[in-house]
């Protein structure tokens, strides 16, 4: 065995590099140093503006905590509907963090006209927490059997020719073996634009992070939806919310092209 390790050929000797091949390793060399030191700037570049990103979107989302105006600064009397004097509350402390609120207000109006009482929610917070609190998941929760299930209809507004998306719904509760019955409407407010579902848009809420919310609740005697007389009033809030609002601050164009390329 010892024999045989020793009788081994040995290996060849090793050529020397020509002088090309020296010169050809050595270019190769440099070229991979470039492309590291090209991909080194890339990667801090990348890092400065996603950096540089996130300073603009918590500036964006620090400017919108706060509603553009006090919601009790809505008015009380809004064409033939008048707020009833002592007749405005709030939301639990509890409720209205969990609901996501950083201003609301609810009161109830009355119609001069027919004599129609509502109950009315407004409600400003972070889109992220605002937007998933609907009453098809906040009324059962509480009791309520749905009767008529939510359906999208658009409110005509009074002083123009567009139109808002709500949501109408009809619920029933049994009290003492009668059941009461709730119209309840409902729309969302978010980047300039009023949706009755929100469940689609969670790309754009980084970019505009402050929504609005409003909700109407009618007792009726009959179960049925239609042509209900809240739908004025509905216009008129729309409208009031619209000209007292004042646009937050734009983001900038290369976070807004960015914003239009997540959302598609």
């Amino acid at each position: 065995m010892d024999n045989a390790l020793l009788d081994q050929p040995a290996p060849p000797p090793t050529q020397p590099r020509s002088q090309s091949e020296l010169s050809m390793l050595l270019a190769a060399a440099k070229s991979n140093g470039r492309w590291i030191m090209i991909a080194c700037v890339l990667l801090g570049l990348s890092g400065t503006v996603r950096h540089w990103r996130s300073l603009q979107f918590l500036a964006i989302e620090n400017q919108s905590k706060e509603s553009p105006f006090p919601l009790k600064n809505v008015s009380h009397v809004l064409g033939t509907w008048r707020a009833q004097e002592g007749a405005e509350a709030t939301l639990d402390p509890e409720i209205a963090r969990i609901a996501g609120s950083t201003d609301h207000v609810i009161r109830s109006y009355v119609d001069d006209k027919t004599g129609e009482r509502v109950t009315v929610l407004l409600l400003y917070g972070p889109s992220q927490a605002v937007w998933a609190h609907t009453p098809e998941v906040c009324y059962p929760s509480s009791g309520f059997n749905t009767v008529i299930p939510s359906r999208e209809v658009q409110i005509p507004l009074e002083s123009s020719t567009r139109t808002v998306a709500f949501r109408e719904a009809l619920y029933g509760k049994s009290r003492g073996g009668v059941t009461e019955l709730s119209e309840v409407y409902y729309s969302f407010l978010n980047a300039g634009v009023w949706r009755s579902d929100m469940s689609g848009q969670w790309k754009q809420f980084r970019y505009h992070p402050g929504m609005f919310k409003i909700q109407i609740e009618r007792h009726v005697k009959t179960a049925e939806l239609g042509d209900s007389p809240v739908k004025g009033l509905l216009s008129l809030l729309v409208e009031e919310i619209e000209n007292r609002s004042t646009s937050p601050a734009a983001p900038s164009t290369a976070v807004a092209k960015a914003a239009g390329r997540e959302a598609d």
